[in-house]
Formats: structure tokens, C-alpha cells, sequence
């Protein structure tokens, strides 16, 4: 079934808006409750946010246009539960480089005693203590 997403009804009885950003593109999955897109007042923005899941079909706005209350701006092809793949967690789409086991960097950030905020507390400690030996020592 075929959804239309709208523009929602605005605060303050304003009735035109822009489109911020958005954040999905035809033909992507999306899962409910993710943002399609950034619509801004004069007064205020505010994500839009998908009612279900399912495929956006077909995408009428782009960033910076301007549009009514109650406007159609995509269409949404709802899918069933069972039809939706596995929702991604946070460590599946993290974009990073995989890290070599036994790295300097690996070690560094699983030993919390050598955070970058530790290693300054331990270098300011040492530079303190350095400089009570060298009073005590004239």
C-alpha cells in the first residue's frame, strides 16, 4: 500500500514552510520513526519523521523549496514486518576503519587510565611532583 507522506499542520498557524534538508532518497528503505526530512519557519524546524516503515517511491521537494501545509511530498510504499530486513544497529553503519588487534590505539582506547584526558592529568601529576622536588631539594 502506497502512503502519502504531507508537510504537517505548522505551529502558530503558519502555513508555508522550506525544506531544510532531506535526508532520504527514492528507492530507500526506511524503518518508522526514521526523519525524511527538516521543514523550517521562520520560528522553527522541524523533523518529519516516517509513520511506517517501507520504500520511498517517489520524492516531489529538494532542499531549500517551499511548501504548503498539507502538501504531498513523497509517496512511501508501506511494507509489512515481515518483509523488512533486520533493522541496522549503531556498530553496523558506523563508517570506521577496522582496528588491528594489539594496536597502540586499540590498547589505548580499551584502558581507560589512558584516555588523552588521564595522559594530561598524569603529565600535569608528574610535572607537579617534579616541581616539589626540585623546592625541597634547595
Amino acid at each position: 500500500m502506497n502512503i502519502d507522506v504531507k508537510v504537517p499542520t505548522l505551529p502558530d498557524s503558519i502555513h508555508t514552510a522550506d525544506i531544510a534538508k532531506l535526508y532520504v532518497s527514492e528507492g530507500q528503505l526506511v524503518y518508522a520513526g526514521d526523519v525524511l526530512f527538516d521543514v523550517e519557519t521562520e520560528k522553527v524546524v522541524l523533523e518529519i519523521m516516517a509513520d511506517c516503515s517501507g520504500i520511498i517511491e517517489n520524492i516531489t521537494i529538494a532542499n531549500g523549496d517551499h511548501v504548503n501545509v498539507e502538501q504531498v511530498v513523497m509517496t512511501l510504499q508501506q511494507l509489512a514486518d515481515s518483509e523488512l530486513p533486520a533493522r541496522p544497529t549503531v556498530d553496523q553503519t558506523h563508517d570506521s576503519k577496522p582496528s588491528v588487534s594489539g594496536s597502540a590505539e586499540e590498547d589505548a582506547i580499551a584502558s581507560p587510565l589512558f584516555s588523552k584526558l588521564n595522559i594530561g592529568l598524569i603529565i600535569a601529576l608528574a610535572l607537579g611532583a617534579l616541581a616539589i622536588l626540585f623546592v625541597l631539594g634547595q
